[in-house]
């Protein structure tokens, strides 16, 4: 049986695809299936992909084609296409160094009948092999990992992009997230709440993933708030089970507040995971929610 699920999400990136394809061409492993999720692609990205599909890969390529849905959703689509127990990301822009999935799989049989652990993470590093944000992770010298949920990741220097593959039972469990008029929300509304519940990732310092973090990326892209107010008020909210300490509660609920006003929606504020506090901030949560409408309006 194929143990892993390589999945890539992409939208109008057929010009840079083939760095992705090119590096899982290149895996000393190929058990495993790469699933592209095409989120209403209109630049020959299903041509290309058709014919890499003719190609003696070593590997299945699975093509799931969706309307412009957004990557929360284009994410959960590829992992309900996947036919295997682990899921990992590789997004459109980057590729792996040719020994990463002989090293995951390997990692997940470590792992794989402690159910408590979720997944297994690993870095991402720039093309000159630079550790994202410049800091390595935090490990335990003698077992060479250090398991931690996703809300512990700051703790351990984890916070840095990594890489994962997650078991599929528990991604259809907790799910990714967005707001149903909107097109992305972060990637940690799901996560944490499989954090909460008590699951741990064991996570590695070896850079295996290679990003370079495109103009036309996600990332890159001052109007992801703007476009998607109502999934970081989720995300405030959630950090409000999580966060320590009042001063950044408060400015937490503040947040959540302002991006509520701005896309209309203060009905939201009656989930609130801490009512007193919203209550308190909600003075000053309209004042920021005035100041962001100003600041998205001088972004047009």
């Amino acid at each position: 049986m194929i143990k892993l699920t390589v999945h890539t999400a992409t939208y109008n990136r057929a010009y840079i695809l083939g760095k992705a394809y090119e590096s899982l061409r290149k895996q000393t492993n190929k058990n495993f299936e790469w699933v592209i999720t095409d989120d209403g692609s209109t630049d020959g990205t299903e041509q290309l992909i058709s014919e890499w599909q003719k190609n003696d890969n070593g590997f299945n390529i699975v093509y799931n084609k969706l309307s412009h849905v957004g990557i929360p959703r284009a994410l959960n689509s590829g992992i309900n296409k996947a036919s295997t127990d682990w899921f990992m990301i590789l997004d459109s822009d980057d590729y792996l160094l040719e020994n990463a999935v002989e090293k995951v799989i390997g990692w997940i049989e470590e792992i794989e009948d402690n159910k408590m652990i979720a997944g297994v993470g690993f870095a991402k590093s720039y093309p000159d092999g630079k550790y994202v944000k410049d800091q390595e992770p935090i490990v335990d010298p003698k077992l060479g990992y250090i398991d931690a949920s996703h809300i512990e990741r700051k703790k351990y220097n984890l916070n840095m992009d990594m890489c994962e593959a997650h078991r599929v039972e528990y991604l259809k469990k907790y799910p990714f997230q967005c707001w149903p008029t909107e097109k992305f929300a972060p990637e940690q509304l799901g996560l944490y709440e499989m954090s909460m519940d008590g699951y741990k990732v064991r996570w590695r310092k070896e850079k295996l993933y290679v990003c370079e973090y495109l103009e036309d990326g996600m990332t890159k892209n001052d109007r992801i708030v703007k476009n998607n107010p109502m999934g970081f008020a989720m995300m405030h909210n959630q950090n409000l089970l999580v966060q320590q300490g009042f001063k950044q509660k408060c400015f937490t609920a503040m947040q959540m507040i302002a991006l509520a006003s701005v896309s209309g929606n203060l009905s939201y504020l009656k989930k609130s995971n801490n009512k007193p506090l919203t209550v308190l901030m909600f003075p000053a949560g309209v004042m920021l929610g005035f100041r962001r409408k100003k600041q998205f309006k001088n972004m047009d």
